[in-house]
Formats: C-alpha cells, structure tokens, sequence
C-alpha cells in the first residue's frame, strides 16, 4: 500500500547496486579495468553469417559470459533478451546488499535481516522497469518462418513479456513495465523508476535495459548503410556504427533508506528529461533540439545550474548527422563556446540499443569512483560540426565530476537525458540535518510537503470499427450491437490527408485519429502542443509493419532487408510517429504492460502532472491486428477468450484542474486514485492478490472505499475462469462483501478485445459515466444494454479495473469533480 503520507514530498533517489553484462565483461570491475587499458570489445561476429553485408563487427559477449547466463537460466523458457536482464537485475541486487523477502508477516515497509543478514524489501514493495529496444525478436528469428510460427517461442517474443519473466523470475511483485523508446528505452526505464519510488508505489526499483545481438536488427541497420566496418569512433572523421549487446541494471532507493541501512551510494539521480524530436523516424533533428529539450528539462527539473554539469556522457552513435546533431543540440543547452568534457562510451563495447543508457550510465558512474571519465576510443580528427569541443580522446581522464549527464537517443525521436550527482551525497545530507537527532531526521526528512494537484480528464477520442468518435465512446455500443461486429478500416488519409504518409501502418493511423478527436474534444490548441506531453501505450506495435520486415529478411535474405519496415520494427514508432505528424517535442514516452497499458498511461500522466512537471498531457494506447497479431493471440491462449480480438486506438486528455483551459462544465471526471501490482501467469492466487493490492492502494490514494463506488469496470482478458475469478477477488475487498448490489461490468462483449484498447476504452467509458452529461442518459437508461440500470443520479466513484494476459493488475478510482 502507498505512504499516503510521503506521496507529495521531493524525495531523493539513489543508485545503490550496479549489474552489467557486455562485450568487455560482466562486473562493473572487470569492464572498467578493461575500459582504463583502452580495449575494445568490438570484434568479429560468429553468431550468424555477415558475409554479404556492409560490416562484421559487432560487441558481443564472449562465450563465456554468454553460456555462464544460459545456464543460470537453462530450465526457463525465455527469450534470450529476459535472461540477459535478469542475469544483470541479479547482480545489481546482489552489489545492493538487499534482497527480496519471502516472509509473509513483514510489513510493507519493515526491512529486517533477510537471508544472509542482508535487508530484505516485500516483493509487493519492489518493482522492475526494463528498457528494450527490439524485444523477444529472437525468439521469432529462431524459428526464421513466419508462415509456421509455433506457439512455444512466439509467446516469448512480445515486449512485455520481457519484463514480466524478468520479474517472475526474481521475485517482484510491485509495478512492472517495459519501455520501448528505442535506444533510449533504458534511460526512460531508470527515470520512470525514480518516479514510481518518489510517488509512493515502491519502496525499490530495478531499473535497466536488455537486448541481444539480432540477426535481423544487424540488418536492418545495414540497409540504411549506418554500420561501420572497423571500429567506430564517434565524433570523429570515420563514420558509422558498431552494434553491440548486452544488459545493465542499477538499484534505485530513497537516500533516506539507504543511508539507514549502510548502503553503498554510487549516485543520486537528481532528475530526467524526456522529449521528442518531432522531425523524422530515423533522423535526429539537424539542430539537436530534441536532445537540447531534454537536457534543459532535466537540468530544470533537478533544480540545477548549466555550469553545475561538469561531464556528458553523449549518446555518440558514430553516424554522420547523429554526432554533429546531438554536439549541435549541447551548444544549443550550454552555449556556442561549449567546454564541458565530453565523451561516448559506445566505442568500447558497441551501440547496445534499448541497453545504451544505462550500460553506459553504470560504466561511468563506477568509473568515476576510481577518478576517472571514460574516453571516446579509436579516434582521430574530429569530423565538421564536432570541432573546437572538449572530446575526452583515446584514454579515461583523471576527474570526478560532481554532477554528469547521461544523454541517449533513439529512433521514433525519443530522447533521454538524466543528471545524477556523483559526490558529496551522504556529506550534504547529514550536514542539512545536523540540528537533528540523526535516527528522527532519518525519518522526518523525504522533502517539504506540497499540496497534490488534482488531475482531470477534459477531453476523449477513440478510433475503432472504422469509426472515429469525439467523446461518447458509449455510443459505440448501440442496443443492437451484442458482439463486436466486423472490422471496418479507418482512413486518416480521408479523416485528415495533412497528417497521412504513404504506406502508413494501420495503428498508426488510428492513433493519429483518436489524438486529433481528443484534442478537439479538449478544446486543446496547435499552440499547447510543444508543451503538453505525450505517453502512449502498445502491447505488440504494429505487427503488420514488424512482420513484412521480418519476411524481407526471412524469405529474401538480410542483405534485403527492407528499409521502409524496419524504422516500425520498434514499437515506439507509433508514439513517435504520431509526434511528429502532430508536433509534439515535449515529455514523451512509449512502453508496453501487455494488458493494462491505458492505466499505466494514466498512472505515468497523473504523477506527472500531480508533481508539477507537466500541466498537461496527452495518454493513449492501441492495438492492431494481423496474421502476426493472431499467431500471437494464440500463443497466450487469447483465442480462448470469451471475447472477439479486436483493433483500436483511444486517446484522453488529462490536465491539471486549476489550469485547464476548459471551464468545470467541460471537465469529465478526476483521477483520484491508482494502484498497481504484478502477478504471475497461470498463477489464479497470485493474480487475485494483485488485484486486491491494485484495487486497495488505488482506494488509498484516492481516500475512498468499496462502499462509495457506484460502478465497477472489469476489463478482462476473459480466458476460462479468468473472469470469475476476478470477479470473486473483487468481491472480497473491503465493504464490496456488504454491497453485493454495485455493477461489475465488462464492456469486451461489445466491444471486443485488444490488450492496449480496451484497457483505455474502459478508463474512457468510466470518465464519460461521472461526467455532468451522463446523468440525462442513465436516467433515460440508455446503457441498460450494458448491464447499467436506469438511476435519476449520476456516479461518483467508478473503479476501473484493468489485467494483463500476464497476470498483473492495475486500477484507477475515476471521480465526479466536486463543486
């Protein structure tokens, strides 16, 4: 359950347990040894055959290390990309010195002496956030067929499932999400993270990034000629890229906590930056003002000075416009005559994808506890653009700097930036309390409280069936509708050619669609646009878009991999997309929960603009469907569901209440509460304690109970017994026992079933049911179809509800605005 107490403070976050695996070893130690004598981890690729294209290098793990995480994982079914991050999340939990109880009779937030006499953390208290750039995508490339795909290894290969073995593996019970923005998936994973522990959800976090070598991925880089075939330099005259693999995790915790128990204190993560270039899928902005945004956001946001940065860590890809952009992007931030050293680990160990960030964030930070900054390898003159700036070349420099940047970018437009501070922690800590006993101010001291701002939807839009709504997403399900009906193909081409493209995938599209129908349904103008944020929930992506680049490779060889698909192959290019379509540069991020991705959205959102960050902010989510789509569906059992698999995209606007530009008539309804919790697959007793933990932190939050809800929205994956069980869980949190007569409906028999859509479409459905409007039309008993009797009142409280095909839950307490 949430410290309600702790929910509005600015806590301080830290890193207190570092894993890695790469190309120059698997400990921290090791790879900085490596890193002080100048090697390189970039060397011959022996996975698979390279002979017909641009490049063979590659940094991929040595055998050894390799077979060593294999056969830590040998009985488990996973996709190589789960084992690499659970293999790094154990040895970042180990360096910690915390390890995860099993006892039932802790509280949530007892830290007693576990096994070892280490501290131990409640499995409900801890959580994962995984960065990924390319998913389970070996787990479909060992097969290298995809007209017979089989249902063992397609069910590893979705995003989420990712994280989700992750956690299962290792024991986590708290909030678990995959985030997908490309190469900077990891830094927004570490970020996200600090956010769920600021904001009350978990008392830990393991936090990283996972992706294998990919036979297809090589590929696909090699068709837009981005590969290097020697050693890449970036920012220097050579241009292109070297691969790499890999996995790093970090351990995040408040300082508080971890200074009581004697923790090892490599940083203090101060703040992050997320943005969007809005510019192109696979190009950065010339200018770097992507890059620039996010840096000055996180600079803000940490309550910092430019010249308090003493080091950047660069993303330094190698390419040719990337270097020059991003070096453009820092002067933008810090000026022309920038001086701060700068440097690019890729050069050591390869362009590790959604691993980037925190590979390179772990390396630093410990390297800058020997009194060193890694170097910039192979270099030698620098190329235009890159001149006249502090390049740390050819060897680690003796500094420690106080406060660094760790900057990453990645296809969609999404870009990253964290400032952690690297010294003088603990000293400053204890010297801001030294008029205090240290145990009271141990406890009293996570930050000043401030008044929680309360978060409003103000505006819907839904694209599904061929049809775009504007609000009234109830409408949809007409009293002659009993079954979802078949799917009609919205045209954006026809809705708005402005914002079509050629060969535009189908989700693309209707998440154009909804965003459009949610903005003017909020009244939301061109001009908010650069300032209102942006998160966007996929189970899958496009799956028409990843399976025709699939089949380029598969069926015409790598060396023909196509160049249109493989920019979709990430499942951020549909949030990144639709950015730069509707120009959207500020606070962005994309991630995948298989299931209850519209209230995560939500959850994500309503933080951010709860702490102050955003004022607004754009969620959606959406599915689509194809032949990769039901190959899947039958691989997780959703062909057993009692519901028709459906397509769709829903999008809301949420705002903050006193600076929504809507008067209080135009407001639909407050997030008042949320929660969240991770189960277990094909676990009934885990999933139903995940539910009433979702269900019984969100009431907390929200300051309500069972009693007061007036509805209750179940959105169900709906395979055999599924449902029942849940609604038994339901039924047993607190006063629901005493008020059997509260309506649990599941709007999926209407309106079919898709893990992203239907989890927003519910949170959409419930603002629409406690908005001023709704009362006309439940007095009339227009939705009696649905299972809502004729009431002369409308709702106040609406529990939503959402699972995933996992088993994790989360819900959200949607609420009337008060007068």
């Amino acid at each position: 359950m949430r410290d309600r107490e702790n929910t509005n403070t600015k806590d301080r976050i830290v890193i207190t347990g570092m894993g890695v695996l790469c190309a120059l070893g698997d400990h921290p130690q090791m790879v900085y040894e490596r890193m002080l004598a100048a090697e390189t981890g970039i060397r011959e690729v022996t996975r698979f055959d390279t002979d017909k294209l641009q490049s063979s290098l590659a940094g991929q793990l040595e055998d050894s290390i390799r077979e060593g995480v294999l056969a830590g994982t040998a009985e488990l079914s996973m996709d190589l990309c789960a084992r690499y991050a659970i293999a790094a999340a154990r040895k970042a939990l180990i360096d910690s010195g915390l390890s995860i109880a099993h006892a039932d009779n802790m509280t949530h937030h007892d830290r007693t002496k576990g096994t070892g006499g280490k501290p131990s953390v409640l499995p409900a208290r801890i959580g994962l956030t995984l960065g990924t750039c390319n998913g389970g995508v070996l787990s479909l490339e060992e097969q290298w067929n995809l007209s017979e795909l089989d249902v063992d290894h397609t069910s590893r290969y979705p995003f989420y499932q990712q994280g989700d073995d992750a956690a299962r593996v290792l024991g986590v019970a708290g909030p678990v999400t995959t985030l997908n923005t490309a190469c900077a998936a990891s830094g927004n994973a570490i970020g996200y993270a600090s956010d769920l522990i600021r904001w009350g959800y978990a008392d830990v976090m393991l936090a990283g990034g996972s992706d294998p070598l990919s036979h297809s991925v090589y590929a696909g880089f090699n068709v837009l000629r981005a590969l290097n075939s020697r050693p890449s330099s970036p920012f220097s005259t050579q241009y292109g890229l070297n691969l790499g693999e890999g996995a790093a995790f970090v351990v995040l915790e408040r300082l508080d906590a971890a200074l009581e128990r004697g923790a090892t204190i490599y940083a203090e993560l101060c703040a992050y930056g997320l943005s969007n270039d809005a510019h192109h899928m696979t190009a950065s902005h010339p200018e770097g003002a992507g890059i620039q945004r996010a840096v000055e956001m996180a600079i803000s946001l940490a309550g910092l000075s430019k010249t308090d940065i003493e080091y950047v860590n660069a993303h330094g890809t190698g390419t040719q416009a990337n270097d020059r952009a991003e070096i453009s992007g820092l002067q933008g931030s810090f000026g022309p005559n920038l001086s701060i050293p700068i440097s690019s680990s890729k050069a050591y160990f390869g362009h590790t994808l959604g691993t980037s960030a925190a590979l390179e964030l772990v390396t630093s930070l410990y390297a800058i506890r020997q009194g060193y900054v890694p170097a910039t390898l192979h270099f030698e003159e620098p190329r235009e653009g890159c001149e006249e700036v502090d390049i740390i070349k050819h060897s680690m420099r003796p500094m420690r700097p106080a406060y660094m940047i760790c900057n990453n970018s990645g296809f969609g437009g999404h870009n990253v930036s964290l400032v952690l501070r690297t010294n003088g922690i603990e000293e400053e800590w204890y010297s801001s309390v030294q008029n205090a006993e240290r145990e009271n101010s141990l406890a009293e001291h996570p930050g000043e409280a401030v008044p929680r701002r309360r978060v409003v939807i103000t505006g819907v839009g839904a694209v599904s069936k061929g049809d775009i709504r504007k609000g009234n997403v109830l409408g949809a399900f007409g009293k002659d509708t009993e079954q979802v009906t078949e799917t009609a193909f919205f045209s954006l081409k026809d809705y708005d050619k402005s914002k079509y493209e050629r060969r535009m995938n189908q989700l693309t599209q209707n998440t154009i669609g909804a965003v459009l129908a949610a903005m003017e349904d909020a009244a939301l103008g061109e001009s908010q646009r650069e300032h209102t944020g942006f998160i966007y929930g996929t189970a899958r992506g496009s799956t028409s878009s990843i399976s025709n680049f699939l089949e380029s490779v598969f069926v015409k060889g790598p060396e023909y991999a196509s160049t249109i698909y493989f920019p979709h192959t990430v499942i951020n290019s549909i949030a990144g997309q639709t950015a730069e379509k509707l120009q959207f540069k500020g606070f962005n991020s994309s991630f995948s929960t298989g299931g209850n991705e519209g209230l995560t959205a939500a959850l994500y959102a309503t933080g951010k603009i709860r702490e102050g960050a955003l004022t607004s902010c754009l969620i959606g989510a959406g599915d689509e469907r194809s032949q990769l789509a039901e190959d899947i569906d039958r691989a997780k059992g959703l062909q057993d569901s009692r519901y028709e698999m459906t397509e769709g995209s829903v999008c809301m606007v949420l705002s903050d209440l006193e600076e929504a530009d809507q008067t209080r008539s135009g407001i639909y309804a407050e997030l008042s509460g949320l929660g969240v919790a991770s189960g277990a697959a094909q676990d009934a007793s885990r999933q139903s304690e995940a539910l009433i933990r979702a269900v019984t932190d969100a009431l907390h939050e929200a300051e309500t109970s069972m009693g007061q809800m007036d509805l209750i929205l179940l959105n169900s994956v709906g395979r055999p017994g599924e449902l029942e069980m849940e609604q038994v869980a339901v039924s047993s949190i607190g006063e629901a026992v005493a008020v059997p007569s509260v309506p649990i409906i599941n709007l999926n028999a209407w309106a079919g079933y898709g893990e992203s859509y239907s989890s927003m479409l519910h949170l959409a459905a419930a603002a629409e049911l406690v908005s001023p409007g709704a009362m006309h039309e439940l007095a009339k008993g227009t939705y009696a179809h649905l299972g809502l009797p004729e009431c002369s009142s409308a709702y106040r409280h609406i529990l939503t509800i959402s699972s995933t095909v996992n088993g994790s839950y989360s819900a959200a307490i949607v609420s009337s605005v008060a007068e």
